[in-house]
């Protein structure tokens, strides 16, 4: 069985090590639990050399990125996949960051503008030039998906591990709390549609989140996919979490997941 290498820092006030962030220190108590050898560094550079592909590596995208191209692997997986396009109930573009800033019509139109590149920036809506701030600057040219704006009450993240929504999640309710997202729900219906979709998918991820939403008018739709290997734990119960790194980690590193039971 591979290691687990966590991400730590010292803490001033404990005098203590402890997990870099929060959703390190969830994925690390799901894998203690389940029996395995945890190794705590600092820095990346730390522990490059010795990480095997069996390994896994607990740390922030940038880094884990570096793992994976070290054996040759550069994980991707479309935000709206085909199979899902029928929940998405917008339509969906690609265009720059440039072309976006320098014509008014559609900095001003209101459009959700996020990068094609991972976490280049935030997505967020566009509807005044203030908005266009922490978008890149002119040299940084950023591809990115342009959507129409969706009226948006609650969502949720649902969590996937081989081809089973093993968990459903709130987010956003702490940082918009006039929105009240907790009057809302979700048509289940909907969401099983979307799952039957999903495992027709024939490139789909052994892991990874669904996020979806519902609108102002009681529209349950697709926000976007994102990876395993990148999702925070949104209150996912530790071992769950765990198990839903290692199996995209072994998918992207193909090697057999040692957490899968």
């Amino acid at each position: 069985m591979g290691k687990v290498y966590l991400k730590t820092r010292y803490d001033n006030g404990m005098k203590m090590e402890i997990p870099h962030s929060y959703n390190m220190a969830n994925a690390m108590y799901g894998f203690r639990e389940m029996g395995a050898d945890i190794i705590p560094y600092h820095a990346l550079g730390d522990i490059y050399d010795e990480v095997k592909r069996e390994d896994i590596v607990l740390d922030y995208i940038d880094q884990c990125n570096q793992i994976f191209n070290k054996f040759g692997v550069f994980p991707h997986i479309p935000d709206y996949p085909d199979v899902l396009e029928p929940f998405l109930g917008r339509k969906i573009w690609e265009d720059t960051i440039n072309s976006i800033s320098g014509d008014e019509k559609k900095w001003s139109a209101g459009y959700f503008v996020k990068p094609l590149r991972n976490k280049a920036f935030t997505g967020k809506i566009i509807s005044s030039v203030a908005d266009l701030m922490g978008c890149g600057n002119h040299s940084e040219n950023y591809e990115v998906l342009v959507s129409e704006p969706l009226d948006v009450c609650a969502e949720w993240r649902c969590f996937i591990t081989y081809d089973e929504m093993i968990d459903v999640r709130p987010y956003g309710m702490l940082t918009d709390k006039e929105r009240k997202s907790y009057l809302f729900q979700y048509d289940p219906d909907v969401l099983q549609a979307m799952m039957r979709a999903f495992i027709t998918w024939k490139e789909r991820p052994n892991a990874c989140s669904m996020d979806i939403c519902v609108t102002k008018e009681g529209r349950t739709l697709l926000i976007e996919m994102n990876d395993a290997y990148a999702l925070a734990s949104y209150g996912l119960a530790n071992i769950s979490y765990a198990k839903l790194i290692s199996a995209r980690w072994s998918q992207l590193l193909g090697v057999k997941d040692e957490y899968h039971f």
